[in-house]
């Protein structure tokens, strides 16, 4: 992991000079072991609003705080439903009764579900809504109640329906903030964003900054309103999507959407979708904040769960999971990638603690109006890149095979890389025209299969050549200065120092059994 070792030295300037780039006094190790942040000190008693909580990495979120930090108040939790006993009911069929939260369970034994339920507030509502569909008596009590807003609803498809990635992460967050601004006690809005904000035209080391940067302005390719989305640039947008709608047959709208949502993006220099809606909600909570303290965290691929509660939580196929699993199942043997580019990757569980811990530090020390950017990433402090990731794939898979409709072991065979989409097609037209040489009547429908998968695979390889063929990696000073803020006991209950994270472990023991547990539903795998 030579390239890995080489970005990770290149950090080391950067970080004897963090204290300074967060606005931290550095008051020297020894005294920070007893200080730290004070993450349990500064939630006692306080009432927080999350949305996106039904969602899995909102999940996590809820789970960590009330195991944690107990004497939290009260967390109003936003959920889609048509009335408040539907709402209760999505609370605790996907909250409070989902594995995840076994831990807090084991806690509290008979008492569990009164205390989840004293601490958890079902809210029906929906960010996409000007006033959030809140009912009026319930919205007055959160205005007056609530402290910290943190949004982590979010549309994570690279290839959403542009009006739902519009409508989600641009709208949403907007919408969000004009509530936040009504909210009488409120100290923080906290806003989860994501990495893939980055334009197309991003290379090399990308700084924890926001959205609208003096370099972006001075890109004359780009008119100012793409920098400075207005809320009437997000409207005539949707104007222009619902247009679009009425003239598309049912059957082809999800599909033309898609492409819709694509094309708007790299018109206006994105790479897809998401990374456009995502970066719009950005500038739109930065242009609009007014007064209220803002922290943006921006995360890079978020994956299941490392340690916390229990390693390998997943739900729905993340990132380079489709990737994973089709290389397990034998549909693919390679993809289209470059070798020594790192893939900025994290476990769930580190998100989640530094976003608490940067919640702690803001809330005590942020000003009216002042908005920090922290990147939660590992492409700089402990990176992989893309050849020992995927041969950390073919190590899971040769010692614990999934298995064919048969039952037998699917052999897999070392994973292969392509720089370029004319290799990797001809490689897939090869191994389908090697397998009909081979074909029987009783394999015909495999090879049928894989005929038809090689569409998907195309499409699959596309999407991420972005992310798979770029060099770039992610500043983390401000996340750095966190962790060097912690005490000893905060880095233990909330450690979020991705230097921690051992690839091979992570991958080959957690991550993909993980997957083939939770998503898969297989039974019986292994620690290796």
């Amino acid at each position: 992991m030579h390239t890995g070792r080489k970005l990770q030295q290149e950090s080391i300037d950067v970080e004897e000079n963090v204290s300074i780039n967060c606005g931290l006094i550095n008051t020297g190790d020894h005294e920070n072991d007893f200080i730290g942040i004070g993450v349990e000190t500064s939630l006692l008693g306080k009432v927080i609003f999350i949305t996106g909580a039904t969602g899995f990495f909102g999940k996590v979120v809820v789970e960590k705080i009330p195991r944690t930090i107990p004497a939290v108040s009260k967390i109003y939790v936003l959920i889609r439903a048509k009335d408040k006993q539907a709402a209760s009911q999505r609370l605790k069929n996907e909250i409070v009764d989902i594995e995840l939260f076994k831990c807090i369970r084991e806690m509290y034994g008979e008492h569990y579900e009164a205390f989840m339920m004293n601490k958890l507030v079902p809210v029906v509502g929906n960010v996409c809504e000007s006033d959030l569909g809140l009912e009026s008596n319930l919205a007055m009590a959160i205005m007056q109640d609530v402290q910290i807003i943190l949004n982590s609803a979010g549309e994570t498809s690279f290839d959403q329906r542009y009006d739902v990635g519009l409508k989600i992460n641009a709208v949403g967050p907007y919408n969000l903030l004009a509530f936040a601004k009504m909210c009488k006690k409120l100290e923080l809005f906290l806003h989860v964003s994501s990495t893939s904000i980055k334009r197309c035209s991003w290379q090399g080391r990308i700084m924890e900054s926001l959205c609208m940067t003096d370099d972006d302005i001075k890109d004359e390719t780009f008119i100012s309103e793409r920098f400075h989305p207005a809320v009437s640039f997000v409207e005539n947008e949707m104007k222009l999507a619902l247009d679009y709608q009425k003239t598309i047959k049912d059957d082809k709208l999800d599909h033309n959407m898609r492409e819709l949502g694509l094309k708007r993006a790299k018109e206006f220099g994105w790479l897809n979708t998401y990374s456009f809606t995502k970066a719009i909600g950005e500038m739109l909570i930065e242009e609009n904040r007014g007064e209220i303290p803002i922290v943006i965290a921006r995360a890079s691929g978020i994956l299941s769960t490392y340690k916390e509660p229990f390693p390998g939580w997943i739900e729905g196929i993340k990132l380079i999971d489709p990737v994973i699993l089709s290389y397990g199942k034998g549909r693919i043997t390679g993809f289209l990638l470059n070798p020594n580019c790192v893939i900025d990757i994290i476990p769930a569980d580190i998100v989640v603690n530094a976003i608490l811990a940067a919640m702690a530090k803001h809330i005590s020390f942020t000003k009216k109006g002042d908005i920090n950017v922290y990147h939660i990433v590992t492409s700089i402090s402990n990176p992989i890149v893309l050849h020992d990731c995927v041969g950390l794939f073919y190590q899971h898979f040769k010692k614990q095979p999934m298995l064919d409709q048969s039952g037998l072991p699917i052999n897999v065979s070392q994973f292969k890389t392509f720089t370029s989409m004319e290799a990797f097609v001809a490689h897939l037209w090869r191994e389908v025209t090697s397998m009909a040489i081979k074909s029987t009547s009783s394999n015909s429908s495999l090879l049928f299969e894989r005929i038809k998968f090689i569409d998907r695979a195309k499409y699959l390889a596309n999407l991420y050549a972005p992310y798979n063929l770029a060099n770039y990696w992610f500043d983390d000073s401000n996340t750095r200065g966190l962790i060097k803020r912690m005490s000893k006991e905060e880095k233990m209950k909330f450690g979020c120092d991705v230097k921690s994270i051992k690839w091979e472990d992570y991958i080959v023991n957690v991550h993909i059994p993980g997957l083939r547990r939770h998503i898969l539903r297989e039974k019986g795998l292994s620690r290796m």
